[in-house]
């Protein structure tokens, strides 16, 4: 999915709970994408649905590209692709089926893979594409419901703000396209492809082409209660980037400027509901922290280490904020679960990066970011409390001078909150907050 990129650059990335981070972060939608203010998107443009399913052409040999290595097993229940090529790409005939082919030949370029199956593309305007987007966005409420109290309790959102209902309307205003890998959907708001959409239907096309060849749709990453969801969707947008990057950079100077106009106009429009911070912070880090991280994959061995990735996925935020640790191979800390002193209503990983932010959303970014750092692992529950809900959240470091460091922000934190405890055992800070 991507939204419609803002005047203003974009607010920090706001912390959320890791309990069921793919939910919160999709709302539905099995694959997000989020483009930061610099990023181009899919323009609304005024007219009539249309669709089409295009063979895309197999990429033109060169000298310079390599063979992917051979399929691994992997670490995930997702199998590797044992499929057959698909059969000779039938010509296009229409100027949608040419725009597609032509961009499907530069993704499989880049990405160094063939489409395995032809790819759908759907163009929908007005409300045919909000109702499309929004579909299934009623299972998403109860969990989304739980994170609401969680981010609550630590002071992240107001009282009286409804997450879910700002998710949708987020989202509804904002979205301008979407791959949906469950369904192999792709679908792109507008009547036609101008040089604004196409750079977005190269994203969306890389999203297919690596879906058809690693499976994206993962239930068992999106349902765990731990960051993979996070960090997973971070290595998709982090890949999906690099390609659209790559697309932007063969626009001719009119195509730039024109591209430019369409996005400030969307821009304007998408931007007129008011909503909390937080609600477009929640899904902006896979677009902000994929793309180093998939560099870091790129300079350690090309296209063919982007695919183990796949194999092997990250599951940490710290592995998407330190690429080292997931070249590395380092696995966090095991930290128990700290006990709930009522019904629980959510548990999971926090994670470095919401750890970092929710720190300085009191005490500074600076604050927050270097007491995040040396994170080692964490484990929180939340859980209701007469009328409201209480989060205790167990956190060990890589070293005692860091778990130093984390205790004293932590203890100031608890002071600008006004009703949370920080103690101290050898070896793990926890905090309780409730609210």
């Amino acid at each position: 999915m991507t939204l419609a990129p803002t005047h203003d650059p974009p607010a920090p990335p706001a912390p959320t709970p890791r309990g069921r981070p793919g939910r919160l972060l999709a709302l539905g939608v099995a694959v997000v994408v989020v483009l930061a203010a610099n990023a181009t998107a899919l323009a609304l443009i005024g007219g009539s649905s249309a669709s089409t399913a295009v063979a895309p052409p197999a990429p033109e040999p060169t000298s310079e590209v390599t063979e992917p290595p051979p399929p691994q097993p992997p670490l995930t229940s997702a199998p590797p692709t044992t499929e057959a090529p698909a059969p000779p790409p039938t010509v296009p005939d229409t100027p949608l089926e040419r725009e597609v082919a032509e961009l499907s030949r530069f993704v499989a370029d880049q990405r160094e893979l063939e489409f395995l199956r032809p790819v759908e593309v759907e163009l929908l305007t007005g409300q045919a594409f909000v109702d499309r987007l929004l579909r299934d966005v009623e299972e998403n409420r109860e969990e989304t419901d739980q994170s609401e109290k969680v981010l609550r309790a630590l002071q992240l959102i107001d009282p009286g703000v409804d997450l879910f209902e700002s998710f949708v309307s987020f989202y509804r205003d904002a979205v301008l396209g979407f791959y949906d890998p469950e369904t192999d959907e792709l679908v792109v708001r507008g009547a036609e492809l101008t040089a604004y959409t196409r750079t977005t239907l190269a994203h969306e096309l890389a999203h297919a082409l690596d879906d058809q060849h690693f499976e994206l749709y993962r239930p068992e990453v999106y349902d765990a209660d731990d960051e993979s969801a996070l960090a997973f969707s971070s290595l998709i947008e982090g890949v999906s980037l690099s390609v659209e990057f790559a697309y932007r950079q063969t626009l001719s100077p009119e195509e730039q400027d024109q591209s430019a106009r369409q996005a400030a106009e969307f821009a304007g429009r998408s931007g007129s509901s008011p909503i909390p911070s937080i609600v477009s912070s929640l899904a902006q880090f896979p677009y902000l922290a994929g793309p180093t991280f998939v560099g870091a994959l790129l300079e350690e061995g090309a296209e063919p280490r982007v695919d183990q990735a796949y194999r092997e996925p990250p599951t940490t935020s710290e592995e998407i904020l330190d690429p080292g640790v997931y070249l590395r191979g380092e696995d966090p800390v095991a930290v128990p679960t700290p006990p709930a002193d009522g019904p629980v209503v959510d548990e999971g990983v926090y994670g470095e990066w919401a750890l970092s932010l929710t720190l300085g959303e009191l005490l500074g970014s600076a604050v927050g970011s270097r007491a995040a750092d040396g994170w080692g692992g964490d484990r929180y529950v939340a859980w209701d409390e007469g009328g409201r809900t209480c989060v205790r959240m167990a956190y060990a470091m890589d070293s005692p001078a860091e778990l130093d460091e984390l205790e004293g922000a932590w203890r100031q934190w608890a002071q600008a909150h006004g009703d949370a405890t920080v103690e101290r055992a050898a070896e793990v800070v926890t905090v309780t907050a409730c609210g």
